[in-house]
This record gives C-alpha cells, structure tokens and sequence, in this order.
C-alpha cells in the first residue's frame, strides 16, 4: 500500500502539518512539540507515509528523530530546492500552512530520497559549535563595551576589572570548546578532518563545520550542489530584452559557514596556490576585493569536495584536475 506525501512546516514552537486526502482536499493541522502533540502527531501519520521537511535551523532535527524513533518515514530537502519548485508553481502565498501544502505537493511529485538518521557525531558538532557562536557574540560585546569605558574618563576601575574578567571568562570558555571541538572531530572523522586541515586556507574551525552541515560530504552528489546550498552560487539577471546585469552571490543558504569561508579565503589567497592565483587574476582584471575573496572561498570548496570524494590529501600540483571533474 503506498503512503500519502506529509508537508511539515516546521518553527522553533509549532509545526504545521498538511496532506491531500481521499477527497483531494488537504487537510491541516499545527502541533507544538509538547509530548502530548507529538503522540496526537503520530496518530495522522502511517507507516508507509513519508514526512517530508526543509533542512532548516535546528528544529527540524528534533522532529525528524522523533519520527524515524517511532517508525516513519522521513524525507528531508534541500530549502533551496523547495523555494525553486515554489517558484516554478508560481504561488505568492507565504504561511506556515501554505508552506506546508507546498513540502506536501512536492513530495508527491517529486518522491524524494528517504533520510537517513546522521550520526550522533554530527549533532555534537553542531552543539559545541552553536555555544563557541553564542559566546563568541557574548565576547564581542563585553569588548566594545571595554572599548567605550576606556574613553570614558568617569568609568571607575571596579567596574574596569569587572569587564576584563568576563572577557576573560568568555576567551577561555571559547578556547577549551575550540579545543573539544578539533579533538571530536579528528577522532569521529578522522580522514575527513585530516584531508580538510591538509587545504592551505582551510583550518579546524571550518573542518568542523563543513563536516557536520555535509555529513560527511554524503549529502551531496556533486560539488554544484553543495556551493547552492552553501550559497556561493552566482546568480545572473540577463535574459531578453532586460538590462543586463553583474552576477551576484545567491544569500540562500547558510551565513555561518559563507563567513568562515570568506575569512579562510583571506588566508588561502596568501598561502594556497591555486587560490592566490584565482585572487590575483581577478584582481588584475580590475574585481572589487571582495569580489575576488568569494572566487576563493568557492575555489576552496570546490577543492575539498573533489579531496574528500576522491580521498585524497591536498596536492597543489594533483588536486586541481580531479576537482574540475567532479
């Protein structure tokens, strides 16, 4: 017996659940991630319908365990995917429960690929990352308020002392979780992590990262996917008569990785060849600095997906010609 296609649209609180019916109607319904709901949740859904759900944030994962944990299927997609398929429907409606009807639809028209549970190893990176992020951002004020008491003359030395010992706090917080991360991560992955570390420009950091939003670099099947979902596609308005125009940087996708890979560009146009001679082309040819810092960081993740995918460490002189073939 087939299943129906189950749309979840899915927010920090509530998600919203939507699915065609025998009468070709749909039916909706909103949940809160109460143990209650989710039980009530479970009661629509069979064994042979699929959940179908956008990777996005950290809500998502909850729910999908959840559902794998008592026996249902789950689809997980790309959200890039899903806003293209929005657009070719050209719909204009943008609720939780629309959405919702949407995830459902595109399911059943386009029955994507089950998901597979990520390893445990994943989520823990995702965890210390996400708490270096909130202390990183806590750092950063503490600093700027340090900043703004030196220029003030009537800024008492108490209450000096009292910034630099939270700023202190928060740099040690952050270096003994940085550390915890490298070591999770080099003995979880140990290849992946020792062929990232081996991209000049790339450093443990964005090891870390680039493991657990890829897991593993199983997620995706070629390199184009990957920068789309990264979001260091270019994108180019020109078509008929139309003004034509520069291509830019599609900002669909995930900022925290594109800042990590901007800040390793910087390095990696110094000290990686192939990235230094990318920099110093575009540069040559009169390219915003910017501009050229992107080229990179899409260079660099060009590179270490053909390194992992070939399982191979960097070689300036090998790696080039198997990453353009992938």
């Amino acid at each position: 017996m087939e299943g129906k296609y189950i749309g979840f649209d899915v927010s920090k609180q509530t998600f919203n659940v939507s699915f065609l019916g025998k009468n070709n109607k749909f039916t909706d319904k909103v949940f809160t991630f109460s143990d209650s709901d989710m039980e009530k949740m479970l009661e629509n859904i069979g064994k042979e319908d699929i959940c179908v759900m956008e990777a996005t944030g950290v809500y998502y994962l909850r729910l999908a365990y959840f559902l794998t944990e008592n026996g249902r299927k789950v689809s997980v997609v790309n959200p890039l995917i899903i806003r293209n398929y929005v657009r070719m429907k050209m719909k204009r409606t943008k609720t939780d429960k629309a959405d919702a009807r949407l995830i459902s639809q595109y399911g059943e028209s386009e029955k994507p690929e089950l998901w597979e549970r990520k390893e445990l190893g994943i989520l823990k990176i995702k965890n210390i990352y996400s708490i270096i992020e909130s202390l990183q951002k806590e750092l950063t004020v503490w600093k700027n308020k340090k900043e703004a008491a030196v220029q003030d003359k009537n800024f008492g030395k108490q209450e000096m002392n009292e910034i630099n010992e939270l700023i202190e706090y928060h740099s040690n917080k952050i270096n003994k979780l940085e550390k915890e991360l490298e070591k999770h991560v080099k003995a979880e992955y140990p290849e992946e992590e020792k062929i990232l570390k081996s991209i000049s420009g790339i450093g443990p950091k964005t090891t870390a990262v680039l493991i657990a939003i890829t897991n593993a670099f199983r997620n995706f099947e070629n390199c184009r996917e990957l920068i789309s979902y990264v979001g260091l596609a270019p994108r180019i308005y020109d078509s008929g008569t139309s003004v034509k125009g520069k291509a830019h940087i599609c900002k669909l996708g995930m900022s925290d990785i594109r800042k990590l890979l901007y800040m390793c560009s910087i390095s990696a146009s110094k000290c990686n060849k192939y990235c230094k001679d990318l920099y110093d082309r575009l540069i040559a040819k009169g390219k915003p600095t910017k501009v050229a810092l992107i080229a990179v960081a899409n260079k660099l993740l060009r590179i270490a997906f053909g390194c992992i995918k070939n399982k191979t460490i960097f070689n300036a002189n090998l790696v080039l010609n198997k990453v353009e073939m992938i």
